[in-house]
């Protein structure tokens, strides 16, 4: 049981008041905490919350809860994950990873204040990556995770209250926000560029990767590019000329998420003209083909495309093919057509010139 007593002292013949916060159990003192204030409210204040603190404290120990840092409590929910059916993606094991390099990461869970989210923030906006406020506002959604589900998970002390506390605070400073909506699609002779100079990158004697093949499949798909390198052989079906992508990018989960897909164009050609190494059909790390055309872009002054920018140039051009918006959502996997609509495709004025030049020449 924790109490306090305050205690009257002169400093420099001015009254100043000393408040004791003492907690024993069985007759053995295991908490003893003392501090000076120049107004006995105040010593009364801080000593009744550090009281009601040690008392809650206790009473989670009575509930068999521990005490953990947020940044052990991330690394065992890490591992959690990864033992489980749903580990966790890329972007939230990046974030985590991230997140436990800032001071924030060695404060108790159960004690992390609201000033502390909002000062993560600040070290976060200042850092030399300088993340946007969409990248930011992902890091405080990783936190509130683990502070929410700590205490049922983990028998963690912890709650989420602190991050629901400095929202407002981090709207107001504009350290979080929403991401902006992309609309990059290839624009000019774009699209002849980057096939010649990816053409050259193929034939090098040094690359393994067949960036053409992958760059034209990625445009008639509409796939992301780990699920381009995820396709087998043995789930291309010839005969109804589709093929089947497995755990696909879900809301509720990607594993056992698959999809069959019709190969548009001359999707089939492409795809048979690959090597039969393995049951992949592009058996190369994504992210080796996504460095390399950047690079790419960067060598022939591209500026502000990326590659998963290709699956909006891809859903759009069949929307400009003439393909409603419903079929071309049998081929990128959208449950949801507005999604669809309004982040993945992009129809161009130039599209629109040429369509009533064609239909004034009728």
């Amino acid at each position: 049981m924790a109490h306090y007593t305050i205690r009257k002292r002169f400093r420099a013949d001015q009254p100043v008041f000393c408040a004791s916060v003492i907690q024993k159990n069985k007759g053995k003192i295991t908490f003893s905490k003392s501090k000076t204030h120049s107004s006995k409210t105040a010593a009364a204040k801080w000593a009744k919350n550090l009281v009601s603190q040690l008392e809650i404290n206790e009473a989670m120990n009575h509930l068999g809860l521990k005490e953990m840092t947020l940044g052990d409590l991330i690394n065992e929910y890490m591992i959690r994950k990864e033992k489980s059916n749903r580990p966790l993606g890329r972007t939230a094991s990046y974030g985590y990873k991230t997140i436990i390099k800032y001071p924030i990461a060695e404060l108790v869970s159960s004690k992390i204040q609201s000033h502390d989210i909002v000062q993560f923030c600040l070290q976060r906006k200042n850092s030399e990556h300088n993340p946007s406020p969409a990248t930011i506002s992902i890091d405080v959604s990783l936190i509130r995770k683990v502070l929410r589900i700590g205490k049922s998970l983990l028998g963690v002390h912890c709650n989420q209250q602190s991050v629901i506390e400095a929202y407002q605070a981090l709207y107001d400073l504009r350290l979080i926000g929403k991401s902006t909506p992309r609309n990059r699609r290839l624009e000019c002779n774009e699209y002849n560029k980057l096939l010649n100079e990816l053409a050259k990158k193929t034939e090098h004697h040094c690359n393994q990767i067949p960036y053409v093949s992958i760059f034209k499949i990625s445009l008639f798909t509409c796939l992301r590019i780990s699920e381009v390198t995820s396709l087998r052989w043995s789930d291309l079906n010839l005969a109804r000329k589709t093929i089947l992508v497995r755990d696909r990018k879900n809301p509720n989960g990607s594993r056992g998420n698959h999809d069959e897909i019709p190969l548009l164009g001359n999707a089939i050609e492409i795809l048979l003209l690959q090597p039969r190494t393995c049951d992949l059909i592009f058996p190369y790390k994504s992210r080796s083909i996504t460095a390399g055309f950047r690079r790419t872009c960067k060598k022939i002054g591209i500026k502000g495309l990326r590659y998963h920018d290709l699956r909006r140039e891809g859903a759009s051009r069949l929307i400009e093919a003439g393909y409603s918006i419903e079929e071309v959502a049998t081929i990128t996997g959208h449950k949801d057509m507005n999604v669809l609509w309004q982040v993945y495709t992009k129809i161009t004025p130039d599209h629109l010139v040429e369509k009533d030049m064609l239909n004034k020449s009728k």
